[in-house]
């Protein structure tokens, strides 16, 4: 881990950047909303096909068969209209998250100083990029939703039918199903919120010079990482980011809001070197 001392005099310290909270919420509710018309599709479609034995299928196919082509209809059905919300949701988080990125950076600047009069709105070409790679992880994130979920019930539907116990053991599951849906969406929309948050900010300072930062922890959540308590009031350099957990065996190295559920922020370090 870079060495960092708790009282930075590299430079000026702006205001903590931190990301809007109801644009995360706002991002996750079509989403949600979306999860809970699925689900309750699958589980009608379900109770259907179950009575009926045939769901107007061909009179000599099993069960198995019927259960298997009803649930690749429901993926085509679903996938088409997670890839439309993903979409036109994602578009609007982003846009909101660029705006909220140059008010929340402007101020940051100006409690550092009020001699800064920076136009914190511009975007280069590297700020497009990462608005674009930003786009399409999160776009990506809600296009699997109804792939992933229907695999899993597909599963279930067929152990159902090897035990017998048909709907009896497929209700509770899809109860199970779609809150943890519901919980990963949540959670997806905060994290990608906050990762294209931070990205955008990054690419900002760094385009206007600012190199460090200082590590501020959230003092939220249930089980907080005990390096990122230790990290906080440490300065860091954006080139040469922090180790911040391991994940697969392997260091981590990164910024506020890079690993999964951290809500950690930062503070710009303001040093501009004239000279340059």
């Amino acid at each position: 881990m870079p060495k960092a001392s708790k009282k930075p005099v590299s430079g000026i310290v702006g205001k903590a950047l931190r990301p809007n909270a109801s644009i995360a919420a706002d991002y996750a509710k079509p989403t949600v909303d979306l999860i809970g018309l699925m689900s309750r599709d699958v589980e009608r479609q379900l109770k259907k096909l179950f009575k009926e034995n045939n769901y107007g299928f061909a009179e000599d196919a099993s069960i198995s068969s019927q259960a298997r082509i009803l649930l690749n209809w429901l993926l085509a059905k679903w996938s088409k209209r997670f890839r439309e919300i993903a979409e036109k949701s994602t578009d609007r988080m982003i846009e909101r998250t660029i705006r909220n990125s140059a008010v929340t950076l402007g101020l940051s600047l100006k409690e550092a100083s009020e001699d800064f009069k920076i136009d914190t709105s511009f975007r280069n070409a590297q700020i497009n990029d990462v608005i674009k790679a930003s786009t399409q992880e999160a776009a990506n994130l809600i296009k699997v939703i109804p792939q992933k979920y229907l695999a899993e019930v597909q599963g279930q539907v067929m152990r159902s039918i090897t035990t017998g116990k048909g709907m009896e053991d497929l209700v509770p599951f899809l109860t199970k199903k779609y809150n943890g849906n519901v919980r990963h969406a949540r959670n997806v929309a905060l994290d990608q919120t906050r990762k294209a948050y931070q990205s955008i900010n990054t690419s900002r300072l760094k385009t206007l010079g600012v190199k460090k930062f200082i590590w501020i922890h959230s003092g939220g959540g249930k089980e907080p990482r005990v390096n990122h308590i230790r990290m906080s009031g440490n300065e860091y350099s954006f080139d040469n980011p922090p180790v911040i957990g391991v994940m697969y065996g392997e260091e981590v190295r990164g910024l506020p809001g890079d690993l999964p559920n951290c809500r950690c922020i930062c503070k710009p370090v303001i040093n501009f070197d004239l000279d340059e």
